[in-house]
């Protein structure tokens, strides 16, 4: 396979969601949106949960082995959904690629993005992913509100009783962190796979709805590297981008009515310090949705725009 075929850059972004009175990632205690003393967060697992879940419905080609969504649940033989019977790691190794390491690797685009640890009988293996997700941070000040839930029975006596409860947002913007490292695991993440990320990681997301899951993307920012003189990929990670932006209309919005308005100055300032690094800078969102501030480059040329829907 020719080096073109593969991610040859070291990328930084921000990936940005919008929850509004909704569920952004339940906890296991009793579902209530995770958090630190009220302050709203999320784990990488349900974002990466996303992007495996629309490949797996868009992409995987099962009978032929081809794009295997590999880590994403997959019932036994003969087995029900209802009955939740599933297949061990080492099973669906076997059966999806009977044992062989590298056809695993050429056929899951998960795998070739976010890595993994493959505890195989006597044989472990691991890969680094070239592509990092942080934990995502609120940046709107997220109120935690629990709901009373009527059950749809009455008890005894005929009257309708108070079932439950259950915690949502009143109104969370989550800010993460990404990372593309080639230099993770060489010769592995190929452009398509980058390609195929972006879309599955904004529409994944948009299309896990239910009653409590209604997040939506509203922003991916991805910064590419230049690599060094003598062609080696670049590793020049500067730090945690996803605190540098902030909600410049959080008194202006009330549940996600209005626009959007970044406040990029710190981020752009810390772009500045590493401008002769920065060979362009991706960005993916709605301007009828979300509008950036103070992210104004003298050369226009590195800039990006993407709607969401060039993404298709």
């Amino acid at each position: 396979m020719s080096n073109e075929n593969f991610v040859e850059n070291y990328y930084q972004g921000i990936y940005l969601t919008e929850t509004v009175m909704g569920n952004p990632n339940g906890d296991f205690v009793d579902n209530s949106p995770r958090n630190f003393d009220g302050n709203v967060f999320t784990t990488d697992k349900c974002i990466k949960y996303n992007v495996r879940k629309y490949m797996h419905d868009t992409v995987e080609d099962i009978e032929n082995k081809k794009d295997v969504v590999f880590f994403f649940p997959r019932l036994v033989d003969g087995a029900k959904k209802s009955e939740s019977k599933f297949q061990t790691r080492t099973d669906a190794y076997k059966n999806l690629f009977d044992g062989d390491f590298e056809a695993l690797k050429e056929n899951s685009p998960d795998v070739r993005m976010f890595g993994g640890t493959f505890s195989f009988d006597k044989n472990p293996k691991q890969i680094y992913g070239p592509i990092q997700i942080s934990y995502g941070l609120d940046i709107n000040d997220a109120q935690i509100k629990r709901l009373q839930i009527g059950a749809p029975f009455a008890n005894d006596s005929g009257k309708q009783k108070t079932n439950g409860s259950e915690a949502v947002v009143d109104d969370a913007i989550i800010s993460y962190d990404i990372s593309v490292n080639p230099n993770n695991y060489p010769r592995l993440l190929l452009n398509d796979d980058l390609i195929l990320f972006k879309k599955a990681l904004w529409f994944g997301t948009n299309l896990r709805k239910s009653t409590s899951k209604k997040t939506d993307s509203k922003l991916l920012m991805l910064i590419k590297f230049k690599n060094n003189n003598d062609g080696k990929i670049t590793s020049l990670s500067i730090g945690e981008l996803n605190k540098l932006i902030s909600i410049n209309n959080k008194k202006d919005r009330i549940m996600g009515n209005e626009i959007i308005e970044l406040d990029c100055s710190h981020l752009k300032n810390k772009l500045d310090k590493y401008n002769d690094y920065i060979d362009s800078i991706e960005l993916i969102y709605d301007s009828d949705e979300v509008k950036l501030i103070n992210f104004d480059f003298d050369n226009k040329n590195i800039i990006n725009k993407i709607e969401p829907n060039e993404l298709i």
